[in-house]
């Protein structure tokens, strides 16, 4: 994750861990090398089926909100797997808050770069 899941280009991950089990913690931290802005999410692992399903809780570092549910799967298609996930926020303003970001951007940057750096060289 840490040498694909950046967004834009300048940014690091120096905080990546990633539970894997039931009740394990989550907490990704991005810091941008040129400006020391930083940003970070947290959250727990509710469900796990590896390598094909988690679900996770997840909300922003230092924000006062409920977390959100992320429930990812993995499923096996002809020429390459296909990634779901549906995000359920704990309310519509915390969607389109989210929404008005330009995370969506930065997550199609670390798809394009998790293709481009990671995927391709296997």
């Amino acid at each position: 994750m840490r040498r694909w899941l950046l967004g834009p280009d300048g940014w690091t991950m120096p905080v990546c861990e990633v539970g894997s089990r039931p009740g394990e913690q989550n907490r990704q931290v991005w810091e941008n090398a040129e400006t020391g802005e930083s940003f970070g999410f947290e959250g727990e692992v509710l469900e796990a089926d590896a390598p094909h399903r988690l679900v996770t809780t997840e909300k922003m570092i230092g924000m006062d909100t409920p977390p959100s549910v992320n429930d990812m799967t993995l499923r096996p298609v002809e020429g390459g797997t296909l990634l779901t996930i549906v995000i359920t926020y704990p309310s519509q303003e915390v969607r389109d808050m989210v929404i008005a970001t330009d995370m969506g951007d930065g997550m199609e940057m670390s798809y394009q770069r998790l293709e481009r750096e990671v995927l391709a060289v296997l």
